[in-house]
């Protein structure tokens, strides 16, 4: 188990969560009368899936290495700001490009409750989807494969772990086309893939960059005013992470090192963790 700690994450990871939304799905069909809340999926069947991994795979090293990448903050102010500004700048260029679609600004969600929604989405993603995606996966899958490869095969798996979401009715992902999702999916993979090495494998960063992603999208309506917006925002987030993969495909192979984990016997070698 400990030697394929890969495997046995993406089983649960997809396991734990799917079953929670197949409640709701069950429900949809008539076939049982009630559903778990569909955010448990995230709040602690995700959670779940991560960290019980890494205590199997890597026991109490593998675990402090991943909670001490939450907590990194001290990252360059340029890697800061990219993680705050880099979707709203793309939305704001599909909104240039797209003038006269009418976007729903404020309508999916309102100016008033927009700075709520972010903080409640940085901690919830900070908790849930980060560290398994970015903190858990991503160093492992580069084991094996280069850091743009890692993060293409990442966004590609990512979108499909959201596939029950588009059978479920008044899901964002039930209002979009799945080739459009899968497409902006590996491209925000991509993006986020290249911050999350620049920012030392900080999973707090990664938090922030896909909180400020989601409650854009949401705001300006980019992604659910119509095929043409939508489609438009989608070329340009590709755009962005076709500059992303030049960034990525210039680390050096030893740069990899700075965030992927710690193996056992490194850990039981030096006596503290593998990461400055």
């Amino acid at each position: 188990m400990r030697k394929h700690p890969l495997p046995l994450f993406f089983a649960s990871a997809f396991l734990l969560p799917w079953a929670v939304w197949a409640t709701t799905l069950a429900e949809q069909a008539g076939w049982i009368e009630w559903h778990l809340p569909a955010s448990l999926a995230f709040w602690i069947a995700l959670p779940l899936a991560t960290f019980g991994t890494a205590a199997l795979t890597g026991g109490w090293a593998a675990v402090k290495d991943l909670l001490l990448r939450m907590a990194r903050y001290r990252v360059r102010p340029l890697w800061w700001t990219v993680a705050v500004m880099a979707t709203p700048v793309t939305a704001g260029v599909a909104l240039v490009v797209g003038y006269g679609t009418s976007p729903s600004i404020g309508v999916a969600l309102p100016t008033s409750a927009l700075i709520g929604t972010l903080l409640l989405d940085v901690w919830m993603f900070l908790l849930s989807e980060e560290p398994a995606w970015r903190g858990f996966a991503l160093p492992r899958m580069e084991q094996r494969l280069s850091p743009l490869a890692a993060s293409v095969a990442l966004g590609a798996v990512w979108a499909i772990w959201h596939a029950p979401l588009f059978l479920m009715a008044g899901s964002f992902q039930a209002s979009v086309p799945p080739l459009g999702f899968l497409l902006s999916t590996v491209a925000t993979s991509v993006t986020i893939g290249l911050i999350y090495h620049r920012a030392r494998g900080s999973v707090l960063v990664a938090a922030v960059f896909h909180g400020v992603t989601d409650v854009t999208i949401a705001w300006t309506g980019v992604m659910t005013s119509g095929a043409v917006l939508f489609w438009i925002f989608v070329a340009v987030q590709v755009l962005v992470a076709g500059l992303a993969a030049v960034g990525l495909a210039r680390i050096a192979p030893g740069a990899k090192a700075l965030i992927a984990p710690p193996t056992a016997a490194s850990m039981e070698a030096s006596g503290r963790p593998g990461h400055p």
